[in-house]
């Protein structure tokens, strides 16, 4: 135990060496590459990653649970409302306006 404390304190006390700066190499240009290049590919990569998907066989032949069907039916559902309390209003404020 007191050889342990020891060496921490002489650690603790003795002050640590700076190292000497090293010269950095410069970096090598890089090539600029124009964004729209890059979107490019990445609208390729993202189309080219949509096509695999769907020419997977197991994704084709995915069986519809019943469960899946009800969320389905539930979201179609829920736009349909929407879009009618939607057009509503939209009637609505068309139809008896505030002239101000």
């Amino acid at each position: 135990m007191q050889s342990a404390l020891c060496s921490s304190q002489t650690a603790f006390v003795r002050p640590t060496v700076a190292a000497k700066p090293q010269q950095r190499a410069a970096r090598a240009a890089r090539p600029v590459v124009c964004s729209a290049v890059k979107k490019e590919q990445v609208a390729a990569g993202v189309t080219a990653a949509a096509v695999a998907v769907l020419a997977n066989p197991l994704a084709a032949e995915a069986a519809a649970t019943p469960s899946l069907n009800n969320l389905i039916g539930s979201v179609v559902a829920g736009g349909l409302v929407l879009a009618a309390i939607a057009g509503a209003i939209s009637a609505v404020s068309n139809f008896d306006s505030i002239r101000r």
